[in-house]
């Protein structure tokens, strides 16, 4: 009886090899792929396939997320490790009536095997830092957060992380989100250079950018910001510090809350020896204090929260989407060759403007089309944002984001 019902399982149960996933996803990158292992298992085996959407749902929780990630009608594909759990997973798929669900065979050991491309829960495996430096020009570093949300595995390192390297001394770009995290980064710079830190400029006054900025302090290194964040990490740093105490756990030790030495309003140059940066602030953006981070000689700009690439950029209560705009219009003059964006690898002005500045101008319209036809709060949340699917933090973001837009435009 067991062995009859094993085999219309196998007849039920559509399996692709490596070969078919790979056509799948050429035809379309989108292509939804359900990862079934549990996270511990991701940690374990290094990663997931890369692609443009991949979703974890653990086996155990599958019944009661799937709704959440794909449609009955909606071609998708389901793994694990080596096969087994994505095979009855996939049953249990087909069984709740998603008809066009595909079991990848070979899964994520298969993927592995052919050498394909993965990502990874943290990809420096030896350092607190997700990722490590990376060589962007010369004396000019960047060590690329997760595109995830902070969690325990990234050690909070979700956003991006850089340093200049003048003839005479060297500036950070963000404190980071710990002590510990701070600590990581400076080892990192002093296998490259052994002139001395002098600054630490923070893009805003969110947790990522300033947390670390008493480890930096405890160096003898002067903490930079705008002058508005300086007042948010006054006003609402004990907040920012115990959500981030929540997630890094035993990888926050040491972290306290430090106030920056000093603030600029517009613009503030620095010279770093025979190097000048400047910082710039032009206006309220992505938050009220976010600035960049300019070597005009170079063109290379450390873009902060003005400029996302590879994920979703988040409407927050404090986001205001046409005062983004304005700002962006003015970081557009710098004609930037290169950008350290925010969050997301190291890209150029055409990449960054589409993820960025078209992402804003999408959502907008299709609210102010949904406002137009007296459309509700509820109705908000499906409004078409499928040109930006493909974004890191869909998933998590997209129906915030229109959620959060409709009601601030509701009142412009």
């Amino acid at each position: 009886m067991l062995l009859n019902q094993s085999l219309n399982a196998n007849q039920k149960v559509h399996s692709i090899d490596t070969d078919e996933l790979l056509g799948l996803l050429k035809d379309n990158p989108n292509m939804q792929i359900i990862d079934v292992r549990a996270r511990g298992d991701i940690l374990l085996e290094g990663g997931y396939i890369k692609a443009n959407k991949v979703t974890n749902i653990p086996r155990g929780e599958l019944e009661f997320l799937i709704a959440d990630s794909v449609k009955k009608d909606e071609k998708f594909v389901v793994h694990c490790s080596r096969g087994n759990r994505s095979f009855l997973a996939a049953k249990t798929l087909l069984n709740m009536g998603y008809k066009n669900v595909l079991h990848y065979k070979d899964s994520y050991q298969g993927w592995l095997k052919k050498g394909l491309a993965i990502s990874s829960l943290d990809k420096a495996l030896n350092s607190m830092l997700y990722s490590g430096i990376k060589k962007v020009a010369k004396g000019v570093y960047a060590s690329i957060g997760a595109t995830q949300p902070s969690t325990y595995e990234n050690s909070g390192h979700n956003n991006n992380l850089g340093f200049v390297i003048g003839d005479d001394s060297v500036l950070v770009w963000n404190a980071s989100s710990s002590y510990l995290l701070a600590k990581a980064l400076h080892v990192e710079i002093k296998k490259i250079t052994d002139k001395p830190i002098k600054y630490v400029v923070l893009e805003n006054s969110q947790g990522h950018a300033m947390l670390g900025s008493n480890y930096w302090a405890e160096q003898g290194v002067k903490i930079i910001s705008q002058e508005i964040a300086k007042e948010e990490i006054i006003n609402e740093g004990e907040d920012i510090f115990e959500r981030q105490k929540k997630s890094s756990r035993d990888k926050f030790l040491g972290t306290v809350i430090k106030v920056p030495d000093e603030t600029f309003k517009d613009k503030m140059t620095i010279d770093l020896g025979n190097r000048k940066v400047e910082l710039l602030y032009f206006g309220h953006a992505h938050e009220y204090s976010d600035i960049v981070l300019w070597l005009p000689k170079e063109k290379i700009v450390f873009a902060g929260d003005i400029a996302f690439n590879q994920r979703m950029a988040p409407i927050l209560e404090k986001t205001d989407t046409l005062s983004w705009l304005a700002a962006w219009d003015k970081f557009a003059k710098l004609k930037a060759k290169i950008v350290i964006p925010g969050h997301g690898d190291v890209t150029d002005m055409p990449t960054t403007t589409k993820v960025t500045k078209g992402y804003i101008i999408h959502l907008r319209a299709q609210i102010q089309e949904l406002l137009d036809k007296d459309g509700e709060l509820k109705d908000a949340y499906y409004v078409d944002q499928s040109p930006f699917e493909h974004l890191d933090t869909f998933k998590e973001l997209a129906k915030h984001n229109a959620g959060r837009l409709f009601e601030q435009m509701e009142f412009e």
